[in-house]
């Protein structure tokens, strides 16, 4: 993610979402391509890595449902959580 601080985008998000809105996360080519491309290896710190997005997403606000990270795409789609369902 291109933010300074994925969490508090993700909660600005969840607040402006009713419950069982869609946060779509889409980039046209996957991680590993993206890294590659510049020249760098696919780090286990990647926030868009589903072990590090899946509890930044549940932590603020949705629910990761689909996970997709291909060598042509990448997409994570998340379902915005009623606020009694997080407690």
């Amino acid at each position: 993610m291109r933010l300074p601080a994925p969490p508090v985008a993700l909660r600005e998000w969840a607040r402006v979402t009713a419950p069982g809105g869609t946060l779509l996360l889409f980039h046209p080519s996957g991680r590993a391509e993206r890294a590659a491309r510049h020249g760098r290896p696919l780090s286990p710190d990647d926030p868009l890595g589903e072990p590090n997005l899946r509890p930044m997403l549940d932590g603020n606000g949705w629910q990761l449902v689909c996970y997709e990270d291909k060598s042509e795409y990448f997409l994570a789609r998340a379902v915005r959580v009623a606020d009694e369902a997080r407690n």
